[in-house]
């Protein structure tokens, strides 16, 4: 199971590098919902439930959030606080200790970040995220989970940093 924990964890790490150098909200969105998938696998296999938890309601969140342009119903306010909400819901009910809450608490911040239409915004809002799931990693001893959350951060600050260097270039 830890080899295939790996694997997975690897897939979800791919994804989600492929998410911050995204500039269209589609796109972030497509890969965030691929990264989703592998981490449900991921945190199933060692056993993570409160890891699962987040990225099995990100599966249908993200279902929704990409038909936002098309789909008059995918686009009422309801369905971050809806997402938010279930997230909160099943993470009190699989409670145990402090470390529980923070893949719940992180999914707060994605869904708010997914949800915007400034993708800017969604990589500023994603990096909270991305510090508690790294704590919560620890916690599980998800080493690809920890060097994610590190590539992530880092990816972040790249786009920044190439966004910042194109007004120089004119």
């Amino acid at each position: 199971m830890e080899i295939a924990a790996q694997i997975f964890g690897i897939f979800a790490m791919l994804s989600l590098f492929i998410i911050y150098q995204q500039k269209s909200r589609k796109k972030i969105i497509i890969a965030k919902l691929s990264a989703d998938i592998c981490w449900v696998a991921h945190y199933l296999c060692l056993g993570g439930i409160a890891g699962i938890i987040p990225n099995m309601v990100g599966i249908f969140r993200e279902l929704v959030f990409i038909n936002r342009k098309d789909k008059a119903w995918a686009n009422k306010l309801v369905w971050p606080i809806v997402f938010i909400a279930i997230n909160f819901g099943l993470g009190m009910t699989t409670f145990h200790s402090f470390y529980n809450i923070l893949p719940i608490a992180a999914s707060a911040f994605v869904t708010v970040s997914l949800w915007i239409d400034n993708p800017k915004l969604t990589k500023i809002i994603t990096t909270p995220a991305c510090i508690a799931f790294m704590i919560y990693d620890f916690y599980v001893k998800s080493y690809i989970g920890m060097i994610n959350e590190s590539i992530s951060i880092v990816s972040i600050i790249i786009f920044f940093i190439k966004e910042r260097k194109k007004p120089n270039e004119k």
